[in-house]
């Protein structure tokens, strides 16, 4: 998105309230949401994702691209290998809040 100012307020607004949509839905999957738990326990590579969650590596590639295109977290590559790791920490944070409203609604 440009900051031309040639866009009304509530074009501007839209496009924002887009890009919070883009980013909740790629939090819409479980198996997403318990990669983000165990990335905020530092950075991992895909086979120690493999080792704790006993997934196949090409499902969790797919959901590592997902949160990857919506810059939910990042990937760094460390001779050969890549790691991933939480883009920013507040994604911790936004986590802890869902599972604290829904603890509170039960």
């Amino acid at each position: 998105m440009s900051n031309n100012s040639d866009v009304s307020p509530s074009e501007q607004e839209m496009a924002t309230l887009m890009l919070q949509a883009e980013l909740c839905q790629s939090l819409t999957h479980p198996f997403r949401l318990k990669i983000l738990q165990l990335l905020s326990n530092g950075e991992k590579n895909v086979s120690q994702i493999l080792e704790e969650t006993q997934r196949p590596q090409p499902f969790i590639s797919q959901h590592l691209r997902v949160l990857r295109e919506k810059k939910v977290v990042r990937k760094e590559r460390k001779g050969n290998e890549v790691f991933y790791s939480l883009a920013d920490p507040k994604i911790e944070k936004i986590c802890a809040l869902v599972a604290e409203l829904i603890k509170n609604q039960h």
